[in-house]
């Protein structure tokens, strides 16, 4: 029977819902401020919020699916989805970035440049401060759980805030009569927004690929299995994580003396605690030896 992480996947249920919702919320906000104002740097923000709702329903999909149990085809579970999510949602916060970028560009080029009315000034600070709130809300979520989409969703909030930072500055300069400065603004919008995504894409890809846990996590883990009685050594420690939770096969030296019957008492044992410290384990697979064998 594998151990489920039903508290964590609820958390990330609840940190996605945060997303759609405050984004569904501030892109009409942002838009109609974006439009009555004259701001392209505004609406360019907009449409970056509107992408935030959007990969937010990703992940909260992610999460379901990534909830279903074991079958014939899915015999570990269906947590990669969760991974795959992340790195989808990835690809989109870099093509935001492009479309943004272009758009800016276009309109930097062309010279069709106006001085954004007061409403996108006011707009674009209340943005800042509502989306560094949820960025800050949904990161803690995500550093609890564990959640590489949830984490990454976070990032595209972290990026509507930067965006609107230098929609701000974009906005502020053309007031003052440098109306390039809005579309510049957009530009650089969409190279922060491209910036994050490859980062994001890259995190997502070294999940997929099973790259190795971080040593602070295999040394919490080395510590828990350590600390069981009938454990002489831990010789050998791997992980790899699929979604929210990790899989882990672990190699221990026991006194040669002990019983098949024994060996399997203490692989229970490191079961029971692993599950107890570290909700995040799925699974733990326990390869026995007799202590001071060679591999």
């Amino acid at each position: 029977m594998l151990h489920f992480n039903e508290k964590g996947y609820k958390e990330g249920e609840k940190g996605a819902w945060l997303g759609i919702l405050t984004n569904i919320l501030l892109f009409a906000i942002k838009f109609a401020a974006g439009v009555l104002g004259r701001s392209q740097a505004m609406v360019a923000d907009a449409f970056h919020t509107a992408s935030d709702a959007f990969t937010s329903i990703g992940v909260l999909i992610g999460f379901k699916i990534a909830q279903r149990p074991p079958d014939k085809h899915h015999p570990l579970g269906h947590g990669r989805a969760e991974s795959i999510v992340a790195k989808i949602v990835s690809l989109i916060l870099i093509l935001v970035g492009l479309e943004v970028a272009y758009h800016s560009a276009r309109v930097l080029i062309a010279g069709k440049m106006t001085e954004p009315g007061n409403i996108a000034l006011v707009v674009v600070i209340i943005s800042i401060i509502v989306k560094e709130m949820t960025y800050r809300r949904v990161i803690a979520v995500s550093s609890r759980i564990k959640s590489l989409s949830l984490k990454t969703d976070a990032y595209h909030h972290r990026s509507d805030v930067l965006s609107s930072v230098a929609a701000l500055v974009g906005i502020v300069g053309a007031k003052f009569g440098h109306t390039f400065m809005d579309p510049l603004a957009g530009i650089v919008v969409g190279a922060f927004i491209i910036k994050i995504g490859a980062e994001a894409f890259h995190a997502a890809y070294d999940e997929l690929m099973d790259a190795a846990p971080s040593e602070e996590f295999k040394g919490k883990v080395r510590g828990i299995v350590a600390g069981v009685e009938g454990v002489k050594e831990v010789k050998d420690i791997m992980a790899r994580k699929t979604g929210i939770e990790y899989f882990l096969e672990v190699i221990i030296g026991v006194d040669a003396t002990k019983t098949v019957e024994e060996g399997h008492t203490v692989t229970m044992k490191i079961k029971r605690d692993m599950f107890k410290a570290m909700p995040d384990v799925r699974d733990v697979i326990v390869h026995v030896e007799p202590c001071g064998a060679s591999d």
